[in-house]
């Protein structure tokens, strides 16, 4: 099970586009398997815990670890894997660290005043978007490939590229 297909992961802090983005990227995926780990949940529950409130950041890791083990079925079954997911820790970067090698990461990028904008469009709270606004910050600071948000098949069809490229890589 040491061999692995490609995993590519598109970090967004909160409100950079990631789920506008996910059915461009569906449409024209082309074999690669896109996943958002937003999808299995419902209205931010997962079997009726609440993981997407920040006040859930205790459950993250096993969350993160449920995750873990999809994106590697899906791998060792020879596809590679396109996985929408919020901002890493740093330590998180590297091949091996969490994911297995080849690992590639990008960034889902917005303006901060566009970011506020939509996340108050959410209600959500002042500490809430205070804290999403420093995950993109941190983002911005440890992932040097940066996609930002723009017409959205646009932007799809240059993460796809992306994908692409360094797939023959």
């Amino acid at each position: 099970m040491e061999d692995h297909t490609p995993l590519f992961l598109l970090a967004g802090a909160p409100g950079a586009g990631k789920t506008t983005l996910l059915p461009h990227l569906l449409r024209a995926a082309d074999g690669l398997v896109v996943m958002d780990m937003d999808e299995l949940l419902e209205d931010g529950s997962l079997i009726g815990v609440p993981i997407a409130d920040p006040e859930a950041a205790p459950i993250w890791p096993a969350y993160d670890r449920m995750w873990q083990r999809i994106v590697t079925m899906v791998r060792r079954s020879g596809h590679p894997v396109l996985l929408l997911c919020p901002i890493p820790s740093f330590e998180e970067l590297p091949p091996g660290a969490r994911w297995p090698a080849p690992l590639h990461w990008a960034l889902l990028d917005c303006p901060d005043e566009e970011r506020h904008r939509r996340l108050r469009a959410r209600a959500w709270d002042q500490d809430w978007i205070a804290d999403a606004m420093t995950d993109a910050a941190e983002g911005r600071a440890m992932i040097p490939m940066v996609f930002d948000s723009e017409d959205t098949a646009g932007l799809a069809a240059k993460v796809l590229a992306w994908t692409r490229h360094e797939t023959l890589s």
